[in-house]
């Protein structure tokens, strides 16, 4: 096993939040480094079946470790907090250089990272930042802002009406931060008078099924009379435009946003019946990530440019990218990312539409 100490910022109110400092407190000479041996990087996801798994993030992040001379060992959770506390264990166990992890539950977790340090691991958040734990850092884009950008695009085209949110599974950061997001641009509005939130509700394990019950309840209760409908993920918009469907409203009359522009999605934006998905580039920050892990196994400087408060104290924040495609935006988003959607299949119902990428 590795034991090596990690280097850790200063300590920090107990709350979320973005530092304002850009970079981490320099080391101390009592938090020195020790580079790891093992050459294995662990890689721990809370699933990977979803195509943003299988399409972006594991095989940016194996590419680019790899190509640093480190082997990655991929472990995917399936959603389930206690199967990624056993898998953690084992792979401590093991020894590796570092570990990269993205949370099944941000509370549950902070037990992995203490783990971690007390094995002398560097552990750093991925996508969604443990909570009530040092860690060495934290690799991921900043769901509030997505949150906020969703909801100012959808204002922009409904300034007034019945809003209904529908957020990913509470005990994560980035479905609790994104409705945050949310409520930074709409709150205003609503003591204003021009909006009003009808529904604000958390979806368990991201699924379908209850986010699409959630708005065939919405619809219901308010007689089709739904402006917009905020929703944290593109497999919940789709069971949200199933709704849609089902109370006979025409296509597109309701505002839908997503995220992580799945092909469905994609489909339903070039058609008209969903607004927009958030993409939260998992290209680009599984890239961070596998630079960051490495950085980590070689007690180097992670590349963070702001930091982030996770309860235990101010860390490192590798800042990501997350951004608003609408059908404004597709034609550039399928040209620039063939790796992630095919466009004759993006435009398969709407052939006449599909953009002659340079």
């Amino acid at each position: 096993m590795n034991h090596r100490r990690i280097m850790l910022a200063a300590a920090a109110p107990l709350a979320i939040a973005v530092g304002l400092s850009l970079a981490a407190a320099p080391a101390s000479a009592e938090d020195a480094c020790t580079p790891g041996k093992t050459k294995k990087i662990a890689f721990m996801l809370k699933q990977q079946t979803a195509f943003r798994y299988l399409n972006a993030d594991v095989p940016f992040f194996k590419k680019t470790a790899e190509a640093a001379g480190y082997e990655v060992l991929v472990q995917s959770a399936e959603n389930d907090a206690q199967t990624q506390i056993a898998q953690a264990e084992n792979i401590i166990t093991q020894g590796v250089d570092a570990i990269v992890i993205q949370p099944v539950d941000f509370n549950v977790a902070s037990g992995i990272a203490e783990m971690a340090t007390k094995a002398g691991i560097p552990l750093a958040s991925y996508d969604d930042l443990i909570l009530g734990a040092k860690q060495a850092g934290y690799i991921g884009r900043d769901p509030k802002d997505g949150g906020a950008e969703a909801a100012r695009a959808v204002v922009a085209k409904a300034p007034k009406g019945n809003y209904v949110l529908i957020g990913g599974d509470a005990g994560q950061t980035g479905s609790t931060l994104m409705q945050e997001g949310y409520h930074t641009v709409l709150d205003p509005l609503v003591t204003k008078g021009d909006i009003k939130i009808v529904m604000d509700q958390f979806t368990p394990a991201w699924k379908t099924e209850p986010a699409q019950a959630n708005a065939e309840n919405a619809l219901t209760v308010n007689n089709n009379d739904v402006q917009a409908f905020l929703v944290s993920y593109d497999g919940m918009s789709l069971g949200v435009l199933q709704a849609i469907e089902a109370a006979k409203i025409e296509p597109g009359k309701i505002l839908v946003t997503g995220q992580d522009m799945e092909l469905a999605a994609a489909q339903a934006i070039v058609e008209g019946r969903q607004f927009g998905s958030l993409w939260p580039a998992p290209d680009e920050m599984a890239i961070a990530g596998a630079n960051a892990a490495v950085a980590m196994a070689e007690c180097k400087d992670i590349g963070a440019t702001t930091t982030a408060d996770s309860g235990a104290g101010q860390i490192p924040w590798v800042k990501t990218p997350i951004y608003l495609v609408s059908q404004d935006q597709m034609a550039d988003f399928v040209c620039k990312h063939p790796f992630w959607l095919n466009i004759d299949e993006v435009y398969k119902n709407v052939p006449d539409k599909k953009p002659a990428c340079q």
